[in-house]
Formats: C-alpha cells, structure tokens, sequence
C-alpha cells in the first residue's frame, strides 16, 4: 500500500505498458548474463550500458483504485542489475534515462536513488530524447566505456518522433541494440497532416511514408508503413538484423497500435530477442515475429501470411537443390527472414522430410525426430517438388 500523500504519480499504467514490461524483464535477464559471461571468458571488465529513451517516472499506479504501484521499466531493470552485482560485485552497468517530463524526472530520480544499494552510475536526464541522448554519448565517450554493450529501450508515450539519423548513430557503436516502440496507429493518423510532415520525413529518413495517399485500405498503409520503417531502420540507420514483432491487441484485430521492433548489428541479439517474445507468445497480446525481407515480398506484402513451411520450401529450393546444407545455416536465415524460432524451424524441416520434399542427413547418433547443428538438408528434386 502507499499513501497518495507522500508520492504522485502522473499516471494509471495501461495494459499495453505492461506487457511491453513484461517483454524487457524476460529479455534483459538473458542479455545480461550472456554478456557478462562473455566478458568473463574474455578476461575484461563486466560492464553493461543500459539507456532508456522515454523512462516516464519509474513506478505507476497498478490500477484506478490508485493504492498500489509497480515498476516501470528504469526500475525492472535496475532491480535485476542488483541481482546480477549480488552475485559478483565487480560488475557494473551504467542506467541512463531521459523523459521530456519534469515530474517524471523528479519521481524517477528518487526511486533510483532509494534501490541503488551498489553505488552505481544511474544518471536521469530531463529533456527532449533526440537533445539528451547526445549528453548520454558524450558521458559514455568520455568515461571510454563506447565498446561495451548497450541496450537502448525507445518507447515514447504517444506519438513522439525521433529521426531515424539518430538510430544510425546509436547503432553506430559496437555491440548496440534497440528495441523501438513503433506507434503505428498515431503514425498513420498523422501522414497526411502537413505540419507533421517534417518530423516524419526525419523519423523515416525520406518522404515515401506519402505513398499511403494512393493506398485504399487501412490495413494496406498499415502493412506498407510497418515494412517500410524496417526497411529504412536497414538501409539508413544501418541495422543489420531487424525484427519486428506485432502484439495483437484484443480487440484491435491483427491492426495493432503499436509493434516493438528490434534492430541490432548482432545475430545472437536477435536470436535472443526473437525466442523470448516467443516464450510469452501465448499471452492475450500474442507476440508475432515477422520476417519482412524474404525474396517474395515488397514493401506491400504482409510477410506474415506467407507461412514458414513454404518459405523454407522456396529457400532449400534455390540453396539445397545441387549440394547440401547445414542446419545452422537454414536455422539462421529462419531466423532472420521468417516467423521462425528454433523450435518451429524444426518442427517444420521434419514435416518435410515426411513428405519427401527434403532429405536430412544426420550425423551418427542423431534422432530421427529432430535436427540438429551438423545435420545435412538437401532438397528433392522431382515433379512434385517443381
């Protein structure tokens, strides 16, 4: 319980904030420990960036009877730094958020303050992110902490744009992720409004966001805006893995408000990434990956109604027709270009083996039921496969 005398709190948590929460405790976790195991195998200093774009105040009424609270995303994962610093003190990971919101700067700050039993560097900057993130960078820069691993949680409340030159810079650095909250609703809104048209040729990096104008359907310029962001998240700020992952709102149909979308320069961030979001896929919002660039598709294609089964088709076709290839290689294009994780990647080769429309070659003492890393696919040909 807590009094409404000693703390306000701007604003009731809403469903779609929470799930979004929920999403980065399971992921932070992972990243945390495989990196730090990863700096331990390499004899250097465990030290981990997290930066949070729009932190709001760090707690949030539960519900409209307004006596309890819970955690924001700034304090989900500075609880879970505390756990990783309790079981070896040396380490260390650096918290940097910014909100436009004074008061929600002021509440953040405090919280932090309170739960940061390990004097580490959490810093709460308030002000517009586009301005304050280059303060963030230059104290990174000047601390000489550029090469380790940041994580960079971008979910403006609302529509709030950010240019996309700015996502090129953060994904500049070595070993950097973003996972973006996407406001696809408020941007479909505000394409055709002439005083937004600078903000979202910054946050697009050019002006073909237009060509909605020609589109009929709201799910058409929801699919075109949706594949051209990711897209441009390649081409201009220089990602090279990008995922996006739509989370149905119930009642929104499959046009949801917003998608989280992951870019990083890493396959294993990815990998990560993609196989959390699947493990909590079963809740009401229903987490879907989706691989936007496969050969079949344009910019108006919906990447998730071409099923994992025929993509793989189509890709042992033109790779495993004339000479095998390994599993870890079909794995990670799966992983890349379609809705697949390891588990349905799987589950989808062996159907075919079933059908006879590829051959597994496994190696000495692997299941017939599974494929695994050093298994052989070779495609069939025949009419039928043709």
């Amino acid at each position: 319980m807590i009094s409404k005398n000693k703390r306000t709190i701007p604003w009731i948590i809403e469903e779609q904030t929470k799930i979004k929460h929920e999403l980065l405790k399971k992921y932070i976790s992972p990243w945390m420990s495989i990196l730090f195991r990863a700096q331990d195998k390499l004899k250097i200093k465990n030290t981990l960036i997290y930066i949070d774009g729009f932190s709001g105040p760090g707690i949030y009424y539960s519900d409209s009877k307004k006596q309890n609270v819970c955690d924001g995303s700034p304090l989900i994962v500075a609880k879970k730094v505390n756990e990783y610093i309790e079981k070896k003190e040396s380490r260390k990971v650096l918290i940097y958020c910014i909100d436009e919101n004074q008061e929600c700067t002021d509440i953040l700050k405090r919280e932090l303050d309170k739960i940061n039993k390990y004097r580490q560097d959490w810093k709460v900057y308030n002000g517009e992110f586009s301005n304050k993130i280059l303060y963030v960078l230059k104290d990174i820069e000047t601390k000489k902490l550029t090469g380790f691993p940041k994580f960079i949680f971008i979910d403006p409340f609302g529509y709030s744009g950010y240019p996309i030159s700015l996502l090129q810079q953060l994904l500049s650095y070595r070993m950097s992720e973003l996972f973006i909250n996407f406001m696809i609703y408020d941007i479909i809104r505000f394409c055709s409004e002439s005083q937004f048209e600078k903000k979202l040729i910054e946050q697009f990096g050019n002006d073909q966001f237009k060509k909605i104008e020609r589109l009929e359907t709201p799910e058409q310029k929801h699919i075109y805006l949706r594949n051209l962001y990711c897209e441009n998240l390649k081409d201009i700020a220089q990602a090279q893995f990008v995922m996006p992952f739509r989370i149905n709102t119930p009642g929104q149909r499959r046009r949801p408000r917003y998608y989280l979308i992951h870019a990083s320069k890493n396959y294993k961030a990815l990998k990560v990434m993609k196989d959390e979001m699947y493990s909590i896929s079963d809740s009401p919002y229903i987490f879907e990956a989706i691989g936007v660039k496969t050969p079949q598709l344009n910019l108006f294609d919906d990447p998730s109604k071409i099923d994992l089964e025929k993509n793989i088709i189509n890709f042992c076709k033109n790779n495993c027709l004339k000479e095998s290839k390994d599993y870890g290689e079909i794995e990670r294009w799966a992983y890349i270009n379609t809705t697949g994780v390891s588990k349905t990647i799987k589950k989808t080769l062996i159907k075919l083996e079933n059908k006879s429309i590829i051959e597994i070659e496994r190696k000495e003492g692997q299941q017939k039921n599974t494929v695994t890393a050093g298994a052989k696919i070779l495609f069939h040909r025949n009419k039928k496969n043709e």
